[in-house]
């Protein structure tokens, strides 16, 4: 053969090496950037597992609802990078969510209260996912650092299939929510759901314990807890706090008497007009048996007692069961001085002692200037009704 041929056999031979070659190097390639994307795919999906697994721990790290909510919150804004968050929650018999936890919102931020058929839920409720909603001005929070929130991203939270509240997660501009993040938030919402109903039924476990069965008033043990708490926020404001103390007179009687169911009823229907005649910011609790307590936050000598006198007339007015009418005997105590915040119910006390002694159905104000109260005698007996 000629070398002219072979040269061109050879050179079509190469030629077809290297189309066979470079076909076999695509391939390769298509292949390993399949193999990438799966990679990826399975690290994405490591990825999310693993934060999905960090926010369960932390939203179940706590019974405490508060801290609930406030965990749930921050984790799904960081997803979406949010510049604010709020927490709505569903209240029984309500067709509206409350606005129950935030963050980077400024206090008394509108949008307290969100009505379900109503944006920026309904969109969001209506579908039962993700949604990013625009904001109006009625409907935009205020932020801490100034300004108002343009977009929402509404991430309902249900339980088996029941509404339980929605996340407002607030966005300066609009974005297209990914897959992943929606799965994320999902299952962030998903997480959510189950913490808030254990942390809702501690909430009601610690609730009955702290609640007296029979009047539905907060019991002495929350009392207590009550009355450090306005202390500490006295001293914190540099205001005063007053301490009532209450007593049904002639009580044992009407147990005797007409019997302890309707001994129960009588203090049932006492504690309701305890309650209609304090104010919205006062504690009204049962402090035991026939006693009963008032914590009156920032209130004077004077105003404490033109609030006392306006109870005892109430109770005066009423018609108890069995047609009863009653009386009570009320002492209180009064200060603006923290150094003598702690004597408010020892001194509370013994003006309701002084009240019973003086002949009951009246109100007595402890002098706060004298010494420090000591012990005293056993209370009256029990007259006839």
């Amino acid at each position: 053969m000629e070398p002219a041929g072979i040269l061109l056999i050879v050179s079509v031979l190469l030629v077809a090496a290297f189309i066979l070659l470079t076909l076999s190097l695509m391939r390769l390639r298509g292949t390993t950037r399949e193999l990438e994307a799966a990679l990826a795919d399975e690290t994405g999906a490591r990825d999310r597992a693993a934060l999905l697994l960090a926010i369960a721990s932390a939203v179940n790290s706590s019974l405490a609802l508060e801290e609930v909510l406030n965990v749930a919150l921050t984790h799904a804004g960081r997803i979406m990078g949010a510049v604010a968050g709020a927490m709505y929650l569903v209240r029984p018999g309500k067709a509206e969510l409350y606005r129950e936890a935030s963050y980077n919102l400024t206090n008394r931020a509108r949008g307290g209260v969100r009505k379900i058929d109503e944006e920026p839920l309904r969109s969001a409720l209506a579908a039962m996912r993700p949604l990013v909603i625009k904001l109006d001005e009625r409907s935009a929070p205020g932020l801490d650092a100034g300004g108002h929130p343009q977009h929402a991203l509404v991430v309902p939270i249900q339980r088996s299939g029941q509404l339980m509240g929605a996340m407002e997660i607030y966005l300066n501009a609009w974005r297209e929510l990914s897959e992943d993040q929606a799965d994320l938030l999902n299952g962030v919402a998903s997480q959510a759901a189950i913490a808030i109903r254990h942390a809702q039924l501690f909430e009601a476990q610690e609730d009955n314990a702290l609640t007296d069965e029979l009047t539905k008033l907060p019991n002495r043990r929350h009392l207590a807890q009550r009355f450090l708490q306005e202390m500490q926020r006295a001293r914190r404001h540099h205001k005063g706090i007053t301490f009532v103390m209450i007593d049904l007179d002639h009580f044992k009687q009407v147990n005797d008497t007409y019997g302890h169911l309707n001994g129960d009823a009588v203090l049932a229907e006492l504690a309701q007009i305890l309650v209609t005649g304090a104010r919205e910011s006062d504690v009204c609790a049962r402090y035991g048996g026939e006693e009963f307590a008032l914590i009156l936050p920032e209130t004077t000598e004077a105003g404490a007692r033109t609030l006392a006198e306006r109870i005892r007339s109430k109770v005066a007015a009423a018609t108890f069961p069995g047609g009863l009418k009653l009386t009570i005997s009320i002492g209180l105590a009064a200060t603006e001085e923290p150094a003598l915040f702690t004597q408010l119910i020892d001194r509370a006390d013994q003006a309701l002692y002084a009240a019973k002694q003086g002949g009951r159905n009246q109100v007595r104000v402890a002098d706060m200037s004298g010494p420090a109260p000591k012990p005293h005698s056993p209370k009256p007996e029990p007259e006839a009704v």
